[in-house]
Formats: structure tokens, C-alpha cells, sequence
């Protein structure tokens, strides 16, 4: 009979699959919010002004002085909505990940990311393709994203470099993502704030991983994310 004082290991596989569900649902809803802000602040507005150029063009001959300008715009606008709502979709399903694999995927995001926000960047990639369960390699892009997002909105810096690495000898692959930015204190800072480092700690638990963070003020930010490999690293 098991001690009130002392859970069985039932009872502490239950309180960490109830622990797995509420982060799930929590990222599950943070994921929506963004997309709907994204819908809101992007979509919306390129929408509106939009529908305000088809308006003017609607009320004017198609000769009529300024009508090519008006056209021009509104085709800027639609090329601009094209760009967001593949930035959208690969942000819900990175069409690479399914199709050609992880570090391509990483590579693709990575280029796409420099170009748009006007930074530079820099990746280093195992020669080969990482055996991961396809839910570990969902997860490891989850936070490869959150990484870039929090370099995005809080580092100010203007270069990144990632490394993906397999470590054979202790069966784990790890994520690094550093910046040149204004960085923190990381000794001082209570990582449970940034619900995004929270996130990424926790997805990397889930799968017997783990997180480091290296920062000072001034000295840029590095993150490295270690994630457990489930499935036995190939001999060469």
C-alpha cells in the first residue's frame, strides 16, 4: 500500500500529463491569438485600403487622370496581402517541414526572416537529416520561431546566427540561437515573465530537454535548446 505522504508513480505520471495539457492548451491558444492579431493589425488594415482605392477607381473612367497610380497601389496592396498570408500559413504548418525535412525548413524560415526584417543571418547544419519523431521536429520548430520572434520584438539586433547540432555520445540534439543585440541580465531576470522563454523551456522538457539562456546587457543573447532524440542515433 503506497504512503499518503509518498505518490506512486501513477499518481506522478498523472499530475505530468495534466501539466502537458495545460501547456498544450495554453500554447494552443496563444498560437490563435497571434494568428488573430496578425488577421487584425495586417490583413485588416491592407483590406480596408483596399476596398478605399477599389471605391475611387470604381467612380472613374478607366483613361481618367491618377487611375494608373490608384491601380499601381491597390496592386502593392494585393502583392503585400499575398506575402502576409504565406507568412501566416507558414507559421500555422511550415510546408518544408513535411516535405523535405527539418533543416531545410530552418533554413528556408531563417532566409525568409533576414530578408523581411533586414537583418543578417547565418546557419550551421549537421551534414545529415536528424532522426526525430515528427512531433519532436514540430516542437523544435515551435521554439526556433519563438526564438526568431523574441530576437524580432526585444533584442534590437542586426545580426543571428543558429546552430543545429546532434550530440551522438548523450542521444540529443540542441538548438543555439544567438544575437548581437542589447541583451539582459540573464542572472537577475525571472524567466517565468516571458511567457515565450516559459514556453520554450517547457516544450523542451516535455521532451527530456532543456534550456539555456546567456546574456548581459550589451553582450547580445544566445539560447540553447536541448531536445532528447527518441529514436537511436545512427552509427557512421
Amino acid at each position: 500500500m503506497t504512503s499518503p505522504d509518498r505518490p506512486d508513480v501513477s499518481d506522478r505520471e498523472n499530475a505530468r500529463l495534466r501539466t502537458m495539457l495545460a501547456h498544450a492548451e495554453e500554447v494552443n491558444e496563444l498560437e490563435k491569438l497571434h494568428l488573430a492579431r496578425t488577421l487584425h493589425n495586417e490583413f485588416g488594415s491592407a483590406l480596408t485600403a483596399l476596398a478605399m482605392r477599389m471605391a475611387l477607381l470604381a467612380h472613374q473612367p478607366a483613361g481618367a487622370p491618377g487611375a494608373a497610380e490608384q491601380w499601381a497601389k491597390a496592386n502593392a496592396i494585393l502583392a503585400g496581402l499575398t506575402q502576409t498570408a504565406r507568412q501566416v500559413q507558414s507559421d500555422l504548418r511550415p510546408g518544408a517541414l513535411d516535405v523535405v525535412g527539418l533543416k531545410m525548413a530552418l533554413e528556408e524560415y531563417l532566409v525568409e526572416f533576414g530578408e523581411r526584417h533586414a537583418i543578417g543571418v547565418a546557419l550551421a547544419l549537421p551534414d545529415d537529416e536528424l532522426a526525430l519523431e515528427p512531433a519532436q521536429a514540430v516542437a523544435l520548430f515551435r521554439i526556433f520561431q519563438e526564438l526568431l520572434r523574441n530576437v524580432r520584438l526585444h533584442a534590437g539586433a542586426s545580426q543571428v546566427k543558429v546552430r543545429l547540432a546532434l550530440d551522438s555520445a548523450a542521444r540529443a540534439v540542441t538548438l543555439s540561437v544567438a544575437d548581437d543585440g542589447i541583451g539582459f541580465d540573464a542572472a537577475a531576470y525571472d524567466l517565468q515573465r516571458s511567457h515565450g522563454l516559459r514556453r520554450i523551456a517547457e516544450r523542451a522538457g516535455f521532451f527530456g530537454g532543456g534550456m539555456q539562456v546567456d546574456s548581459a546587457a550589451g553582450q547580445g543573447t544566445r539560447v540553447l535548446v536541448t531536445l532528447a532524440l527518441a529514436k537511436p542515433v545512427p552509427d557512421n
